[in-house]
């Protein structure tokens, strides 16, 4: 699903913020807080120019003092009070820019090919926690088949493998061709990673495994 609280930065969205000439202070504000340093990043990768900006909680944003440019979800601002919000209460937008990837949970589900000769699958949680730890949790089967037996009627090669686990490791953010990327390391030196830009779409797919993130609801 495409989480509309987290999908902040689509391209209609940043061709207009980097449209606006904002005083070249080196750092981001979104109503009134500083925007994480990750956040900073991707904002500066896609050359939108340092400054205040506001984001009300129906999506609507703009320069500090100025009308709301347009929605982040598209399209022209709606539902739009008169008044410039403050703070990120109850806005899960200003909170993604203000709190970035930090307590963000990712669900993940793996489904096998229907050509893999394989059944079942598996899911499970990432946990992206303050203190640059997180946790993951999953449970699943998976089935790998083989030939039938035409005396039992059974499939007599069929293996399985099911179970669940939980594990922990540490997060960093590092600089990527298509900006930053949010780095899981495991607890042996290896290491998943997701653009920042891919991950605020709320969901996306990698082979045969679907992601969807969620900001403000990991368990830490």
């Amino acid at each position: 699903m495409a989480n509309r609280h987290i999908n902040i930065l689509a391209g209609a969205a940043l061709a207009l913020f980097a449209s606006q000439t904002m005083a070249q202070t080196g750092d981001y504000t979104v109503n009134g807080e500083p925007v994480a340093p990750e956040m900073q990043k991707l904002m500066a990768h896609y050359g939108i120019a340092p400054g205040a900006y506001f984001i009300d909680a129906y999506g609507n944003y703009g320069p500090t003092g100025a009308a709301p440019a347009a929605n982040v979800d598209g399209g022209p601002p709606r539902g739009w009070s008169g008044v410039e919000p403050r703070g990120t209460a109850n806005n899960p937008y200003a909170q993604a820019y203000v709190n970035g990837v930090s307590g963000v949970r990712i669900f993940w589900v793996y489904s096998p090919s229907i050509f893999s000769g394989a059944t079942g699958g598996s899911s499970g949680y990432v946990h992206v926690c303050p203190g640059n730890v997180f946790y993951r949790s999953s449970e699943g089967a998976v089935n790998v088949g083989g030939d039938y037996n035409s005396k039992t009627g059974a499939n007599d090669s069929w293996a399985g493998v099911a179970g669940a686990a939980q594990s922990a490791g540490r997060w960093g953010v590092e600089d990527g061709p298509d900006g930053p990327v949010l780095a899981l390391y495991d607890g042996e030196g290896g290491a998943q990673r997701v653009a920042l830009a891919t991950m605020l779409q709320g969901s996306w797919k990698f082979g045969q495994t679907k992601y969807a993130a969620e900001a403000g609801k990991a368990s830490c």
